[in-house]
């Protein structure tokens, strides 16, 4: 029953709070709560890898901010501007968003994921699957299921990663550099 409530945290803090209140900060501020509430033990530290060459292979994460800048007018349903604004990300709110969202979540969320995804294959697509949520007033129907595939695999891979290194260093980086572009991409498309 825990995993089953930790696997669906991020759905409960999407569901009530993006879906019904428009809110990205308070449902990212829920999921993270719900986060620090399964955890119940200080934050742990994120140590370095045994092999520091694996770093390297964060590089390609570094490309999500690009490709999405480029891709964003080809893929969206609507405005990024607007679509942000709906959410309650605009001026100062978006401005505070990007630290956030590119420092503190990712480490949160692969805190989060990286026991369930070792307890369940369901956890990969599981974690794809919230952000269909949020992504689904944005992205055309054919964008969100490659979004959903590539996340998918991305989640698997940051598994193998973290096992192969037998560090979750390499993933938190990974993970911290492609949401900390994707959120600065953003915010220069406003």
């Amino acid at each position: 029953m825990k995993r089953i409530l930790k696997i669906f945290a991020p759905y409960f803090a999407v569901g009530i709070f993006w879906c019904v209140f428009s809110n990205a900060w308070l449902a990212i501020l829920a999921y993270h709560l719900q986060i620090l509430f399964w955890l119940r033990r200080p934050l742990p530290a994120v140590s370095l890898p045994k092999s520091r060459r694996l770093v390297f292979s964060v590089i390609p994460a570094v490309a999500a901010g690009p490709l999405f800048y480029l891709l964003l007018p080809l893929i969206t349903r609507t405005d990024i501007t607007m679509w942000l604004a709906d959410y309650n990300l605009s001026g100062l709110s978006l401005f505070f968003m990007i630290p956030y969202f590119g420092l503190v979540h990712p480490y949160l969320e692969q805190l989060h994921w990286t026991g369930l995804r070792n307890s369940t294959p369901l956890a990969h697509p599981l974690f794809a699957g919230y952000h269909m949520i949020v992504l689904y007033s944005l992205l055309t129907i054919s964008w969100l299921f490659v979004s959903f595939l590539l996340l998918t695999a991305v989640s698997y891979a940051w598994q193998q990663a973290t096992q192969r290194t037998g560090s979750s260093f390499v993933v938190v980086l990974s993970h911290t550099l492609a949401d900390l572009s994707i959120i600065i991409a953003a915010a220069l498309m406003t």
